[in-house]
């Protein structure tokens, strides 16, 4: 008997559309004597997602795993019976769980699938206005050179490696930010919501903050003798 496996990734924006490779790579991990059926209907991946159209619904009576973005009412009801496993490429599941309590549905989801993105673009804001940036665009779009102010640090800039870093919340997200904090030499600290078993409430990053701060006092001791010695 053929088994079933429902893709229901089809999202309207690029970004979260599954890449065709993805459902080859599907296809050929589950092998001999499974149907993957590629729903080609737009599914909603905005927040839970769980668009629910017809033609899903169509595809699930008898399937035993589904994909989609969240896992709609619809789709619970035409699989009852024979859906096992169902898998969310959101993060979220809230507006997934009141439908499927009771009906012995495996559920998982994405869990930090927005870690990386997101940790970059913390990162990227970070240096924005750590190095001033914000203050050149401004003084750009006036048309005014500020090399005086900048070298009169009349408008600061630091170096990233000068900054500390809190990071409130260890998941997917909150630990790719701090390891990238910890790899551009910033003074990093995070907590969890709670210890876990074997496991501090804090990262294992002190030893690598404070190695940095020693460098960085190393190279601004190193900094002020050169200045010493050019006003000799």
């Amino acid at each position: 008997m053929t088994r079933r496996l429902v893709v229901d990734l089809a999202s309207p924006l690029a970004a979260w559309r599954v890449p065709p490779a993805a459902v080859r790579d599907v296809r050929a991990a589950l092998g001999a004597g499974w149907e993957v059926v590629e729903v080609q209907a737009p599914a909603a991946s905005d927040g839970d997602g769980g668009s629910g159209t017809p033609e899903v619904v169509a595809a699930a009576r008898g399937a035993e795993i589904y994909l989609g973005y969240g896992v709609p009412a619809g789709v619970v009801a035409a699989g009852r019976g024979t859906l096992r496993w169902a898998h969310s490429g959101t993060a979220g599941v809230g507006a997934t769980l009141p439908h499927l309590g009771g009906t012995g549905i495996v559920l998982t989801n994405s869990a930090a699938v927005h870690a990386v993105p997101i940790a970059d673009w913390a990162m990227a804001a970070i240096g924005y206005f750590a190095r001033g940036l914000d203050r050149m665009r401004e003084l750009q779009a006036a048309g005014h050179w500020a090399r005086r102010e900048f070298a009169d640090l009349a408008i600061p800039v630091r170096e990233l490696g000068e900054l500390r870093l809190g990071v409130f919340g260890l998941g997917g997200i909150g630990g790719a930010i701090a390891r990238r904090g910890v790899a551009l030499e910033m003074s990093v600290a995070g907590v969890r919501a709670k210890a876990r078993a074997g496991r501090p409430a804090g990262p294992p990053l002190g030893w690598r903050a404070d190695r940095s701060a020693k460098a960085r006092g190393r190279e601004r001791r190193l900094r002020d003798r050169g200045a010493a010695h050019g006003r000799d």
